[in-house]
């Protein structure tokens, strides 16, 4: 349930109780991957080295956008100095279809020889999922946004992975 100006009763509440001038401007990135700053593996990056070590032996079954980490930021920044973003809710992804775990492992493999040599070349079984239809037409509309290629985002992730030693069997 949304007030009058666009926005839930709890973040009327929030401004109402914050004071005026301030406000919200909502970014739902889809699944992040991009290049790491750190040698923690976490989220999305434990999936990139088990792809990457072989310890992923099956790709699961899942269909999901990418969202690079830059562009991300950068959305960020570019929604919260668009004085027209307030009040409004923008998906970040990037363009084109959907991949999935396996498509994934696909882009690894075709653009970076032996370093994608253990990822997995099927999926585990079971039932084809969902179809999704997820976009990100407004962003680019409103904002102007253009995110990376997801080709880039999945083969810079995993350049990163391996750059920062994050692999336990370098190549």
């Amino acid at each position: 349930m949304s007030t009058r100006e666009g926005r839930t009763p709890r973040e009327a509440a929030f401004i109402e109780h914050e004071g005026s001038g301030t406000e919200l401007v909502v970014i739902n990135p889809t699944w992040i991957a991009g290049p790491t700053l750190t040698t923690a593996a976490r989220s999305s990056l434990e999936l990139f080295v088990a792809m990457l070590d072989g310890t992923m032996e099956s790709a699961p079954k899942q269909l999901f956008g990418i969202a690079d980490v830059r562009d991300v930021a950068e959305l960020h920044i570019t929604a919260m100095t668009t004085p027209e973003a307030a009040g409004k809710r923008y998906l970040a992804l990037a363009d084109g279809p959907t991949i999935s775990f396996l498509g994934v492992a696909n882009v690894l493999r075709e653009r970076l020889g032996a370093l994608a040599s253990r990822v997995p070349t099927h999926e585990v079984p079971g039932d084809d999922p969902t179809p999704l239809t997820i976009h990100n037409d407004r962003a680019k509309r409103e904002l102007g946004w253009r995110p990376r290629p997801v080709e880039t985002t999945i083969v810079e992730t995993a350049e990163s992975v391996r750059d920062l030693g994050m692999l336990a069997r370098q190549i």
